[in-house]
């Protein structure tokens, strides 16, 4: 028996009641169904020419926080039987793998096509989770990324929470990123997944674990979840080493770290910082977030992050803020990005 695709499977999670039927996400997997057609499809071959089949045409899904995207996604990937070379991360965790790859080649002439030749010839499909280019180098990068990512046959879908033509808006030399944003739409079937149901608060009579304002009671409900937790472990107090750099720790114990909003958002860390963090533990527990406004931009980026590599990795959050988590964010410039951190954050704080 064949494993069944995408839609196969989506209509089973629909029979089995996992998920209900959406018409904007039906159309979403008539798509993925099509992608998988020309990924398992059985290659030509031609004993004239060694030229690399062109790439399947991929996937851009872009739509409001909790529509689904990501799920969709996994499920087109799984269903993806194990003879077609496929690779999915979070987008975050992809570009640190290329800037490390860049960093080996060293002097080498056409860097970016020498790794791109070497990705192709294990994968054939690589999906990429949340989509968003806030970083100047990593803007740079893509255009040339994608390009050769057509070169050597390598298919893409992407989730995003913002359309193409927006990705990287009022960045800095953004010119330079609209070549990338042209290939996208002519190379990418750009998908629009909306609506107003977020399927990740279908359950909100569960309790969340952030607690506010800051006080000794907030304090208090911190402790007692680090205890029940930790398993009653002996607690540690002593400082991690992350990237070489330190990071301040209230205590650890079994898994859980405990830490202070500034130790982790406050001083300069990123993407790789975070998975870092991720892979030690199941649960972070996390004290003093305060409102921030458009004077803390920096650290509502990493905080915006943090979230999602804890994601990510299955990570659960517990913590302690100002005021609740859906106006913990008073800027303007993130605050499309916070919406999504935002209904991520709600599911990562529900109790299991």
């Amino acid at each position: 028996m064949t494993q069944p695709g995408p839609k196969a499977k989506y209509l089973d999670e629909i029979e089995c009641g996992v998920i209900w039927r959406d018409e904007l996400q039906a159309a979403v997997v008539d798509e993925f169904q099509r992608l998988y057609d020309d990924l398992v499809k059985p290659k030509k071959k031609s004993w004239l020419f060694k030229s690399k089949e062109p790439a399947a045409r991929g996937i851009y899904i872009y739509g409001s926080v909790g529509r689904g995207k990501t799920h969709l996604m996994d499920l087109f990937f799984d269903t993806l039987p194990d003879h077609v070379g496929k690779r999915r991360q979070h987008f975050h965790e992809f570009m640190l793998w290329l800037h490390l790859q860049l960093r080996n080649q060293g002097d080498a002439k056409d860097p970016l096509d020498k790794i791109c030749k070497k990705l192709a010839s294990t994968t054939q499909i690589l999906c990429l989770d949340e989509f968003l280019v806030n970083d100047i180098a990593n803007a740079m990068l893509l255009a040339g990324v994608l390009q050769a990512f057509n070169q050597h046959g390598i298919a893409m879908v992407t989730t995003s929470n913002v359309k193409p033509d927006d990705l990287y808006l009022d960045g800095l030399q953004r010119a330079k990123f609209l070549t990338a944003i042209d290939w996208i739409n002519h190379n990418m079937q750009v998908l629009h997944l909306d609506g107003t149901q977020d399927y990740r608060q279908q359950e909100e009579q569960q309790h969340e674990h952030w607690y506010y304002p800051i006080n000794d009671s907030s304090q208090m409900h911190l402790n007692e979840c680090f205890i029940k937790l930790s398993n009653h472990a002996t607690s540690r107090y002593d400082d991690w080493q992350i990237n070489d750099r330190k990071l301040s720790v209230i205590k650890h114990a079994y898994k859980t770290l405990w830490c202070d909003f500034s130790a982790l958002c406050d001083t300069p860390r990123n993407a790789d910082d975070y998975i870092q963090i991720a892979a030690k533990i199941d649960h972070l527990i996390v004290a003093n977030i305060p409102q921030m406004n458009s004077n803390q931009d920096n650290a509502a980026r990493r905080f915006i992050t943090l979230i999602d590599v804890m994601y990510e990795h299955g990570v659960k959050i517990i913590a302690e803020g100002a005021c609740h988590y859906k106006i913990i964010y008073q800027g303007k410039k993130m605050a499309f990005e916070f919406e999504r951190a935002a209904s991520r954050l709600a599911e990562l704080l529900v109790s299991e």
